[in-house]
C-alpha cells in the first residue's frame, strides 16, 4: 500500500519540477520544461493534492511498461478544453475538461498511456530537433547560445501543439498506449470508450476544437486500433474493482 508520506513526496516533486524550480539536466528536459511553462502560463494547475497525487501515482505505475526511464512530471491543469499535452523529457499535462469526460480509471489509463507513449517515442522532441537543424541551416549554421537554442526549441514545440503531429505518431501512441495499459492490468476496451466519447462530440464544440484540429478523427483512430488487433488483447476476467472506481470518483469530484 502506498503511504501518505510517499504521495506527499510525489506531489512536492511535481510542484518543484513543473513549477520550474529544479534545473533540468538534459536538452530534452529543458525543451519539455519550457513547453510546460508555456501551457501553465495559459492554464494553472488544479489546486488539489488529491488530483495531482492521483495522476502521478497512476502515471508512474503505467510508465514501468514504457521501456524508457524519465523523471515523469504529470499535472492536471484547470481548463474546460478537452486536451492533453505530452512534452519532451517526461512532462505531461491533462486538462480538467478532458478528465471530467471520463468514466473510469481504465479510461484515464488509456489517456495517460497515450501521452506516455508520445514521450517514450520522442515524437515532439524529434520534430523540434529537426526544426532546430532547419533554422541553423537557414542561417548558415551560425552558432547560437544554449539558452537561445532552448527557447527556439520551445517555440517550435508550441507550434507543434498548434498544428499537431503527423498522423502516424498519433496512431502509434494509440497502439502503444493500449499495449501499456493492458500490460498494467487495465481493460483495453476502455480505449474504444474514450475514442467513442470523442466521436460523439460535435465537430464545432469549442472545448475540443484544438484536439480535433491536431489529431486524426476519432473514427480513424478507432479503425487503426481495430486493424492493430485491439479486440484480440486479453481483457480482465474479474469484475470491476470497487476500490479502483471509488478512488477514481474521489479524484473526479476533487477536480
Amino acid at each position: 500500500m502506498i503511504g501518505k508520506a510517499f504521495l506527499n513526496k510525489i506531489w512536492c516533486y511535481l510542484v518543484l519540477c513543473i513549477g520550474l524550480t529544479v534545473n533540468a539536466q538534459t536538452d530534452e528536459e529543458r525543451v519539455g520544461k519550457a513547453a510546460a511553462a508555456q501551457v501553465l502560463g495559459a492554464a494553472p494547475l488544479v489546486n488539489s493534492d488529491v488530483v495531482q497525487q492521483y495522476v502521478n501515482v497512476l502515471g508512474q505505475a503505467l510508465s514501468v511498461y514504457t521501456g524508457v526511464t524519465y523523471k515523469w512530471r504529470i499535472g492536471v491543469i484547470k481548463s474546460d478544453a478537452i486536451n492533453a499535452f505530452a512534452m519532451p523529457g517526461g512532462y505531461i499535462l491533462l486538462s480538467s475538461g478532458l478528465l471530467k469526460s471520463l468514466d473510469s480509471e481504465d479510461e484515464l489509463a488509456f489517456v495517460l498511456a497515450h501521452e506516455l507513449s508520445h514521450v517514450a517515442r520522442r515524437h515532439h522532441y524529434q520534430v523540434v530537433q529537426r526544426q532546430r537543424l532547419a533554422d541553423q541551416a537557414a542561417k548558415g549554421l551560425q552558432a547560437v547560445t544554449q539558452d537561445g537554442d532552448t527557447a527556439k526549441l520551445a517555440q517550435a514545440s508550441g507550434q507543434i501543439y498548434a498544428r499537431g503531429l503527423d498522423k502516424t505518431a498519433e496512431f502509434e501512441s494509440d497502439r502503444l498506449g493500449v499495449e501499456i495499459m493492458t500490460r498494467a492490468g487495465y481493460d483495453p476496451a476502455a480505449a474504444i470508450n474514450v475514442l467513442e466519447k470523442l466521436q460523439r462530440l460535435s465537430g464545432n464544440d469549442p472545448r475540443a476544437e484544438l484536439l480535433f484540429s491536431t489529431h486524426p478523427s476519432p473514427a480513424e483512430r478507432l479503425d487503426m486500433l481495430l486493424q492493430a488487433g485491439i479486440d484480440k488483447l486479453p481483457r480482465p476476467t474479474s469484475k470491476p474493482n470497487p476500490n479502483r472506481q471509488a478512488r477514481f470518483q474521489k479524484f473526479i469530484q476533487a477536480i
